[in-house]
């Protein structure tokens, strides 16, 4: 039996960003950011043509809940002007009770906490569904910027392994954050 769809009671809203569903009005600012070298080098996507890109956002737009077995883009907008500054990627496990999260941020964006914000806010989001126990993230060792965001949002490296990403060996650092079951 498949777990029926965890909706995500989208918008998110922080002090700075809103977690909203990806639109087609994005396109301009998610294949500026999604083009840059230097973020896309730790990512497991690579840029797309404005058509495929025009195409996933319209796929996107209609996202607000989580089905098991597929992932999810959702934007990361700055709160204040509802622009695109990134966005976040969702997987729900088969069992509907851990899920997968990564996350992409414009370069001048980085460093500010944006990320953090909206990654709090998502995983926060997924433990009150009452159905996920837990969230992971996959991150490459020399990431230093994504490792720092997931400790300082509550996660603890569970264990390492070496992988082969985009052709060059590497190795990923697995962390996981669990739900507290006080509740």
């Amino acid at each position: 039996m498949h777990e029926p769809a965890l909706p995500l009671g989208l918008p998110l809203q922080t002090s700075r960003v809103t977690v909203r569903p990806l639109r087609p009005s994005d396109l301009a600012q998610f294949c500026r950011y999604r083009a840059d070298p230097v973020v896309a080098r730790y990512q497991s996507w690579s840029p797309m043509s404005e058509e495929r890109s025009l195409d996933f956002l319209r796929e996107m737009s209609t996202a607000g809940a989580l089905v098991p077995d597929k992932w999810i883009q959702l934007a990361i907008a700055s709160r204040e002007t509802d622009l695109l500054i990134g966005d976040i990627g969702l997987f729900l496990d088969r069992d509907a009770e851990s899920a997968e999260i990564g996350f992409t941020l414009a370069r001048e964006n980085q460093g500010r906490g944006l990320a953090s914000e909206a990654v709090a806010s998502v995983v926060e989001s997924l433990f009150a569904s009452g159905r996920v126990v837990k969230v992971r993230g996959v991150t490459d060792a020399r990431n230093a910027a994504s490792i720092r965001l997931l400790e300082r949002v509550g996660f603890g490296k569970v264990s390492e392994h070496q992988a082969t990403f985009n052709g060059e060996v590497c190795t990923e650092y697995v962390f996981e954050r669990v739900r507290d079951r006080i509740r």
